[in-house]
């Protein structure tokens, strides 16, 4: 997978311009402009699993809450330009990074794909639901969450995710380590049974996929196992658990 994306990034320049920043600590504009990145950019090993999956989006739309540098932005609208189909990318953010990081980045995406992206700055609760409003439920094929990291904003943004999400969709988390995070999946895990999950071998990233109508009674609800850390961990979900969940992942 990782191959086939640094081949893709041969062919298209935003692909190859973010390969490029992230052999090193900083963005170049085509003007020369630079954006210094730091750690706050998609490894090459998730952009390849978001550009396989951007490849697959049975839509037109894809959205994502949170912006950062516009790594991940980057590199989805470059992958779904290659694909050379009518594509609409939307990315929920109201705040930014400090000292302005991010705007060289995000200038270089609205000079190169126009209206293909939006940058809404606006709360991805807010935003989302505005957008299902505007688009309609089910309207996209793939939706990145890496917005607030807080356990209610994660539950919040995958409940709107779901909403505007096709059958045969994918809904990614990022930081999927992360115990708040980890625990939205354990609670999708346990009660979504309308939802493939997988853990693949890309650090710190959890895929779903939509498979079935959502069936439960208004009141359904499986106790599920919630983890006792507070920090950032080196050890995901229980293997077993991951295991079971993969075997559902189509």
């Amino acid at each position: 997978m990782l191959l086939a994306f640094r081949e893709l990034a041969g062919q298209v320049e935003p692909l190859s311009r973010y390969l490029a920043a992230a052999g090193r600590d900083h963005f170049i504009h085509p003007d020369g402009r630079t954006d210094p990145h730091g750690t706050i950019w998609l490894e090459p090993v998730q952009a390849a699993l978001l550009s396989y999956l951007a490849r697959k989006c049975p839509r037109p739309l894809s959205v994502e809450t949170g912006f950062g540098m516009g790594s991940s932005a980057a590199v989805i609208m470059g992958t779904r330009k290659a694909v050379a189909e009518p594509f609409e990318h939307i990315a929920f953010d109201p705040y930014g990074l400090p000292d302005k990081r991010g705007t060289v980045v995000e200038s270089y995406l609205c000079e190169t794909f126009g209206s293909e992206f939006r940058r809404v700055r606006e709360r991805s609760e807010i935003g989302l639901a505005k957008l299902i409003g505007e688009k309609g439920e089910g309207s996209a094929g793939l939706i990145y969450i890496d917005g607030c990291h807080r356990f209610e904003n994660v539950v919040a943004d995958f409940v709107l995710a779901d909403l505007i999400c096709c059958h045969g969709g994918y809904i990614v988390f990022d930081d999927a380590l992360y115990p708040a995070i980890e625990t939205a999946i354990g609670y999708i895990a346990a009660n979504r049974p309308d939802y493939a999950l997988a853990h693949l071998p890309v650090p710190n990233l959890s895929v779903l996929q939509k498979w079935a109508r959502d069936a439960r009674t208004w009141d359904a609800f499986t106790p599920f196992s919630v983890s006792e850390r507070s920090g950032w961990a080196k050890n995901p979900l229980p293997r077993t658990l991951w295991t079971r969940l993969r075997s559902r992942f189509r």
